[in-house]
């Protein structure tokens, strides 16, 4: 992504503050940068690093107003895993053809690309294969990362259906 520092934001580069950790409550440390994000717009990144507890915590927010979205992309080709995913903490990230369902929660923003959200989907799963019992959900789990592999070499498709209520997440497909 070509993402530069923005300067339009009204914030001259990046802030730091010093904050109350939300997993200690020692003093932590908060950094607010703005960005320009092609066919996307201003943007601002919150990064809160506690160095006592070790908590990491990152959002994304648009800074013009929004009404909520809902993107729905068909993926078919390899070129499609290449698309752009911006989620803010309040968007909600659907995959119908693996059963997946990632719900939103606070702190988890992230900007990646769809093959970036699929190998997500793809450690989780790995993750739970290893501590998951019962021959059936151990068959269910290889059978989500078969499908996993076949998507990513273009041998299957899947729609990523992406909602957010305060309109700050996006999928962008580059021309």
């Amino acid at each position: 992504m070509t993402a530069k520092k923005g300067g339009e934001l009204g914030i001259r580069g990046a802030r730091t503050l010093n904050v109350r950790c939300s997993a200690c409550n020692r003093t932590s440390v908060l950094n607010i940068a703005p960005y320009e994000v092609p066919y996307f717009g201003d943007i601002l990144i919150f990064t809160e690093i506690c160095g006592h507890c070790g908590f990491r915590s990152t959002d994304v927010m648009i800074v013009s107003e929004r009404k909520s979205v809902r993107y729905e992309m068909r993926v078919s080709s390899v070129r499609d895993l290449n698309a752009r995913v911006v989620r803010s903490s309040s968007g909600r990230i659907e995959i119908p053809e693996l059963g997946v369902n990632i719900e939103p929660k606070k702190g988890e923003a992230f900007i990646t690309t769809v093959e970036g959200v699929i190998e997500r989907v793809r450690r989780i799963v790995e993750m739970l294969a290893r501590s998951v019992e019962g021959d059936a959900r151990k068959r269910r789990a290889a059978e989500i990362l078969r499908k996993i592999e076949d998507i990513k070499e273009g041998k299957a498709t899947m729609t990523l259906i992406l909602e957010d209520p305060t309109g700050n997440s996006a999928i962008i497909v580059e021309p």
